[in-house]
């Protein structure tokens, strides 16, 4: 996989249609590249700013995902998002039960967050 460090987010793209998300960057070499996020269940960016710097998109085990963010989903389970669930363990299993992955997304500079999708690719 391409490396994605200090490269520069120039747009991102939720296609819901398609349950798709486009990341386009362009790293320290002035080479265009888009991340691509495929069968995308949920997502969550924070500080979304302009000339945002990736520093890496890091899989994660998605056994963490609600410890990590059970602040922000406490606060949506009302708005049935992601999903309308009881309780942790039974949205936990439904992530796993489709083969979701947890992508978390780190930056130097702005956009920080998570998506929970099948698959990820740089092209």
């Amino acid at each position: 996989m391409k490396n994605i460090h200090d490269s520069r987010i120039l747009s991102y793209n939720v296609d819901f249609e398609n349950s798709k998300i486009i990341i386009k960057i362009i790293d320290d070499d002035g080479k265009y590249s888009d991340l691509l996020f495929e069968d995308v269940f949920a997502f969550h960016f924070e500080e979304q700013l302009p000339h945002s710097i990736i520093l890496d998109i890091l899989e994660d085990e998605v056994d963490t995902f609600y410890t990590d963010n059970k602040e922000i989903l406490d606060k949506g389970k009302d708005y049935y998002w992601p999903m309308d669930y009881e309780n942790s363990k039974e949205m936990l299993s439904y992530i796993k039960s489709k083969s979701y992955r947890y992508y978390k997304i780190q930056s130097s500079y702005g956009l920080n967050g998570w998506i929970l999708s099948r698959a990820f690719l740089v092209k």
